[in-house]
């Protein structure tokens, strides 16, 4: 079961390179600072005063100090924004276009084309930071599964999400090769018009290898509602809690922590994916220390069909290999849509319950 595994740029979150900023620190060294040098100046010049109010927020010395601790505090973090936009996962805006286009050669795309009144409008930072991510992978033509996403993506900005599948995964005899869109618009099912436009990038011969054959099919959106109770700690606060665990649940379900942004750009990697009880249960926890468990009501969703197995797959590449039935493989071409998120709430009232 061979599946493509793109670089999943949430892995490396970009912190602060220079080092982590801390006014309070630079505060109280600053303040150290200067006690040091007035008391060398009391011992050359009794009559000085000591420097008694430092510490009072009131008096002029610690005011000036602070404002000093900003300014440094402010400085640092503007040469950490600097370099965060000297890199792939972090760049913004103007930095990430020079990015894509000086060492990936691949420009935004035009969501909408400019009129007489209105300007163009372009396809959004994490949109065109996944597609440079995919960028390299189209260097070696449309052979590879990532250079037929990175085509497919580039194709047209309404593609949400893409799915490449040969026989490799039992879908198909060589040569041809699915490929399987997601459409941005309505429930996501691709509209002819979007899959003859993906489908006429992807049959250009200066991109696809000669003995490819391409065909360009919707995937079948699947919605599915999800319903999760969570027990609380007591003392902590039900509403944060719930708000917090139903904010991971809506990013994890729609693909977007695969990336650094937490829209709904693409691609989102949702066809063929199935989310397992096990880990709903645990992206709704997240960590958070007031969640003392999270019970997910139902059962896995677009789990893969029991014959969908390594045995079923042994046989790939040899003459006599047949597709699989379409039941064993409707995974593969299924999009999981979350479209109603319930959450439930009990507090532990039984002692201190870990």
């Amino acid at each position: 079961m061979s599946r493509f595994s793109p670089v999943d740029l949430s892995a490396y979150p970009v912190a602060d390179i220079l080092e982590a900023l801390d006014f309070e620190s630079y505060l109280a060294r600053d303040r150290a600072d200067l006690t040091t040098r007035w008391e060398a100046r009391r011992l050359a010049n009794a009559s000085l005063p000591p420097l008694s109010a430092i510490m009072l927020e009131s008096d002029p010395s610690s005011c000036i100090l602070q404002a000093s601790a900003y300014r440094e505090t402010l400085l640092r973090a503007r040469v950490n924004d600097a370099l965060r936009s000297l890199t792939l996962a972090g760049a913004q805006g103007r930095a990430l276009d020079h990015i894509g286009v000086t060492y990936y050669r691949t420009p935004r795309l035009v969501t909408t084309p400019a009129t007489a009144t209105t300007p163009a409008t372009m396809e959004g930072d994490e949109l065109y930071r996944q597609r440079l991510a995919l960028a390299p992978e189209s260097w070696s033509i449309a052979g590879p599964v990532g250079a037929y996403l990175f085509h497919a993506v580039s194709a047209s900005a309404d593609v949400l999400d893409v799915a490449v599948y040969s026989e490799d995964e039992g879908v198909a005899l060589a040569p041809r090769v699915r490929v399987v869109v997601l459409s941005r618009s309505g429930d996501g099912t691709a509209p002819a018009a979007l899959l003859a436009t993906v489908q006429a990038a992807l049959r250009r011969s200066d991109l696809r290898p000669i003995g490819d054959l391409v065909t360009v099919e919707s995937a079948v959106p699947a919605a599915f509602d999800l319903t999760v109770n969570l027990r609380i700690r007591s003392g902590a606060s039900e509403q944060m809690a719930i708000a917090a665990a139903e904010a991971r649940l809506r990013r994890y379900c729609a693909g977007a922590t695969r990336w650094m942004g937490d829209g709904l750009e693409g691609p989102v990697w949702l066809i063929g994916r199935t989310f397992r009880v096990e880990s709903l249960a645990g992206v709704a926890m997240g960590g958070d220390p007031n969640i003392l468990e999270a019970d997910v009501v139902g059962a896995d969703i677009n789990p893969p069909a029991a014959g969908y197995n390594a045995a079923a797959l042994a046989g790939v590449g040899t003459p006599a290999f047949q597709p699989l039935a379409a039941a064993v493989t409707v995974h593969l071409f299924t999009a999981p849509r979350l479209v109603n998120l319930t959450l439930a709430a009990s507090v532990e009232t039984m002692g201190w319950a870990t």
